[in-house]
């Protein structure tokens, strides 16, 4: 038996700077990020990815903190909460992860992979309703995509038809420290989620249906388009849902194009519009102190959220989307000045 293996990965230092913004303008960022792959067995193939990564100057974090600090429930952080440093590396945990380490095994119609693995799915520039396991960072766009721990399961029945099954463990395991002796949690605690998304080839289209349901009652179900005609163009979104009545519940939807110019194919643009019905459509009934949640690392420790900070923590609730509107547009023009070679 021969056993194949690939030593590889890269090095890079990115800096940014922003115009307009209170604070530090400036970031710079030292990542390296080694790979392993090893090809044990003809259909067996195992691969391994380590990220290490130094930030310095500018943390949307500590700029989210002095914002909150400077609004009324300022004092009401001061007394319940407690600062949280993200930059401040105090644990090698801090700047160096395994973000990939999974098996893969693959058969005649179906394909199975177990570990901590990406998950991407969606046809939208930014903003992805059906990315139903998305770890992008938006105020981070120099990190790669978190892994997730998952089993996957990926069959095709015909040619032209895909079927993905996915069953997921969030990295989040205190539901199970919280029991005692040989107590299992509730069904409602468990770090679990399920999804599935069926893939239909057809008349130069991708038809997808998407759908997610989570052990604490969240769920989603919704669709995929993405085609060619003249222009390429994605329409993708569909309904959030929480049966613990915690989390807004409404409609996502994103529609884009994107086109490619004839001048040497080097320049990209691309358009989207977002709508967003679980937001806040008034911009004064916004709630600010939960606008970290799924952006930035939140910045304070309280006893009484998981995931954001409220002015009243006897009605806090853990929650997960946090929406500060409604509409949303983005636009991106992307230019090639150097070949890859």
């Amino acid at each position: 038996m021969n056993v194949d293996a690939e030593l590889a990965g890269y090095a890079e230092v990115r800096g940014m700077y922003q115009v307009g913004v209170e604070g530090t303008p400036w970031t710079l960022i030292e990542k390296v990020r080694p790979t392993f792959e090893i090809n044990a067995a003809p259909r067996v193939r195992a691969f391994v990815a380590v990220d290490g990564t130094l930030v310095e100057g500018r943390d949307t974090s500590d700029e989210l903190r002095l914002f909150l600090e400077s609004t009324e429930i300022g004092p009401t952080l001061e007394e319940y909460c407690t600062p949280v440093e993200t930059y401040h590396f105090e644990d090698v945990r801090d700047y160096l992860t395994v973000e990939r380490l999974y098996v893969d095994f693959t058969g005649k119609k179906a394909d199975f992979r177990l570990g901590r693995q990406p998950v991407n799915w969606g046809s939208a520039l930014v903003f992805h309703p059906t990315d139903l396991y998305n770890e992008v960072v938006a105020s981070e766009p120099w990190r790669e995509r978190k892994g997730v721990n998952a089993l996957r399961a990926k069959i095709a029945p015909v040619p032209a038809a895909d079927i993905l099954a996915l069953v997921a463990m969030d990295d989040d395991l205190s539901a199970f420290e919280k029991t005692e002796g040989d107590e299992l949690p509730e069904l409602d605690e468990l770090p679990f989620s399920g999804a599935l998304k069926l893939t239909l080839r057809k008349f130069e289209t991708d038809w997808s249906a998407v759908g997610l349901y989570r052990a604490d009652g969240r769920w989603f179900a919704g669709g995929d388009l993405r085609g060619t005609l003249g222009v390429g163009w994605w329409v993708e979104g569909g309904w959030h849902g929480d049966a613990r009545e915690v989390d807004p519940e409404g409609v996502e939807v994103v529609l884009g194009v994107d086109y490619s110019l004839p001048i040497l194919d080097r320049f990209y643009l691309a358009a989207e519009y977002r709508y967003d019905g679980t937001g806040e459509a008034d911009p004064e009934e916004y709630d600010y102190s939960l606008r970290s949640a799924g952006a930035v690392d939140v910045p304070y420790s309280c006893p009484f959220a998981t995931a954001g900070v409220n002015i009243d923590p006897d009605e806090v609730q853990p929650t997960a989307r946090t929406p500060l509107g409604q509409h949303y547009v983005d636009a991106t023009m992307n230019v090639q000045c150097l070949d890859d070679s």
